[in-house]
C-alpha cells in the first residue's frame, strides 16, 4: 500500500503534543483460583491528529477494538493482565510488558513490548477446568477519527472495527477480524489462522489462510488469495481476481468480470454479469450465468446453467454440463479428454456444429446431424442446430461422449 508503511518502526520518537498520559501502576492481586494469581495494570495515552497523520498499532496476546469518533485526536486505552501460578512470576511478567507510544512527524505509533518468556507459556484446561496458566493478555481500546490512515497488526488476538474511510493495512494472526464498512480504495487485509467478517468494502487486497473462513457482504473490486479456508461473498460490484487452494468452498453470489484460479475446492458462482477466465483443478465448479467464459478444468466437474456469450472449454477428466446456451453465443469451442460433454440450447438457437470423437459416442438430440468421417476409433459429425448459421460450435472429445439436448 502506497499510503501506509505497514508496521514501520518508529525512530527518533518524541512525545509530540500529547493530550494526556496515564499509566496506572496500581497492581491488583486477584485470584483466578486458589493457586492462580493475576496482576494487572492499565495504560492510556492520547495524541492530537490532523488529516494527513497516519496511525500504526502493533499488539500481541490480546484484542484490539477500534472505535471512531469526531475528535481530531487518537486515544488508546490498554488493559494488561499477567497470570501465573506464582504471584512473583505474575508480577515479573507484568513488569516486562510495556507499551511504546510516540509521535514522529506524521506517524503516531503504539506498540506492545513483551519481555523474555522464560519457561512454559500459555494455558491448559481439562474437562473445562483450568490446569495451569502462565501468560500475559494485552487488550487495546482505540478511539480515532475514521478518516486517518491506519496500519494495524495483532498476533494471538482479534481485531474489531466499525466503519473507516482512511486507508487500511491490517494483519491478524491467530485471531479474528471483524469490520463494518471500509470506504477507502486502498485496503490490504491479511488473516491467518482466524476468521474474517466484513460488511462492505470499496476495494481491497485480501489474503486469508487457514481458519474458519472469510465472509464479505458487498465489495467493489477484489484481489483475493485464500488457502485452506472457506470463502463466502455476497456481491462483487466490480471486477475480481481470486485464487483459492483447498478449503470447504468458494461461494460468490454475483460479480462483474472474474479471473479465478481454484484448486481442490468446490466453487459455486451465482451470476457473472461480465466475462470470466477460470482455471479449476479437482473438485467441482458450478456457475449460474455468465457472458463470455474461458475455462480450463482438470479432474473437475463443470456445471453451467446459462451461457450468454462465447465459450472456450478445455477439460481433462470428469464432465461438462451446460443447461442452456443462448443466442449471444456465436463461438463455442470444447476440447475434452476423458470427459463427457452435455449441451443444451435455448429455444430458437441457431448454429452450425462440427463434432469429432475418439473412443466415444455422439448423440445429436433434435439437431440435424450427418456423419462425415468414420475410422476404427474416431467419428466425425457435422450439422445444424435450428436453422444453422447463427453461431459456430466445434467439439473434440477423446475417451468421452458428447450429447446435445
Amino acid at each position: 500500500m502506497s499510503a501506509l508503511s505497514p508496521l514501520a518502526p518508529i525512530t527518533n520518537v518524541t512525545a509530540e503534543a500529547p493530550l494526556s498520559v496515564s499509566v496506572m501502576q496500581g497492581v491488583q492481586d486477584e485470584k483466578q483460583g486458589a493457586d492462580d494469581p493475576m496482576r494487572s495494570k492499565t495504560f492510556s495515552r492520547s495524541f492530537t491528529l490532523d488529516g494527513s497523520d497516519k496511525i500504526n498499532l502493533s499488539n500481541k496476546y490480546g484484542t484490539i477494538l477500534i472505535k471512531t469518533w469526531d475528535k481530531k485526536e487518537i486515544k488508546v486505552d490498554v488493559d494488561i493482565k499477567a497470570y501465573s501460578k506464582d504471584a512473583g512470576d505474575a508480577q515479573k511478567l507484568l513488569d516486562e510488558t510495556t507499551i511504546e507510544a510516540g509521535k514522529s512527524a506524521d506517524l503516531v505509533s503504539f506498540r506492545t513490548i513483551i519481555g523474555t518468556r522464560d519457561g512454559r507459556y500459555g494455558s491448559s484446561t481439562r474437562n473445562g477446568k483450568l490446569i495451569w496458566r502462565r501468560e500475559v493478555r494485552v487488550n487495546y481500546v482505540v478511539y480515532m477519527p475514521a478518516s486517518n490512515d491506519l496500519s494495524v497488526s495483532n498476533t494471538y488476538g482479534g481485531l474489531t472495527m466499525g466503519n473507516l474511510s482512511g486507508a487500511l493495512y491490517a494483519k491478524v494472526q491467530y485471531g479474528g477480524f471483524v469490520a463494518g464498512t471500509l470506504n477507502n480504495s486502498n485496503n490490504y487485509i491479511s488473516v491467518q489462522y482466524g476468521s474474517a467478517e466484513i460488511e462492505e468494502l470499496n476495494k481491497a487486497v485480501i489474503k486469508q489462510q487457514y481458519g474458519s473462513g472469510l465472509t464479505v457482504g458487498t465489495i467493489g473490486t477484489l484481489d483475493l488469495d485464500a488457502q485452506y479456508t472457506t470463502v463466502n461473498i455476497k456481491t462483487i460490484k466490480g471486477n475480481a481476481t481470486v485464487k483459492q487452494q483447498y478449503g470447504k468452498g468458494l461461494n460468490i453470489g454475483a460479480v462483474n468480470n472474474l479471473e479465478l484460479d481454484a484448486q481442490y475446492v468446490n466453487v459455486n458462482l451465482g451470476t457473472i454479469h461480465g466475462n470470466a477466465t477460470v482455471k479449476q483443478q479437482y473438485n467441482s465448479i458450478s456457475i449460474g450465468s455468465v457472458n463470455k467464459l474461458n475455462i480450463r478444468a482438470q479432474y473437475a466437474n463443470v456445471k453451467l446453467n446459462n451461457l450468454k456469450g462465447d465459450g472456450n472449454f478445455d477439460l481433462d477428466y470428469n464432465k461438462l454440463s451446460i443447461e442452456n446456451i443462448g443466442a449471444g453465443c456465436k463461438n463455442l469451442t470444447v476440447n475434452a479428454d476423458y470427459a463427457s460433454v452435455s449441451l443444451g440450447f435455448d429455444t430458437g438457437y441457431h448454429a452450425d456444429f462440427d463434432v469429432q470423437t475418439r473412443y466415444g459416442g455422439f448423440s445429436p438430440g433434435s439437431a440435424s446431424s450427418k456423419q462425415i468421417g468414420d475410422g476404427d476409433t474416431s467419428k466425425h459429425y457435422a450439422g445444424k442446430i435450428g436453422n444453422g448459421g447463427g453461431g459456430t460450435i466445434n467439439i473434440k472429445a477423446d475417451y468421452g461422449s458428447v450429447s446435445f439436448r
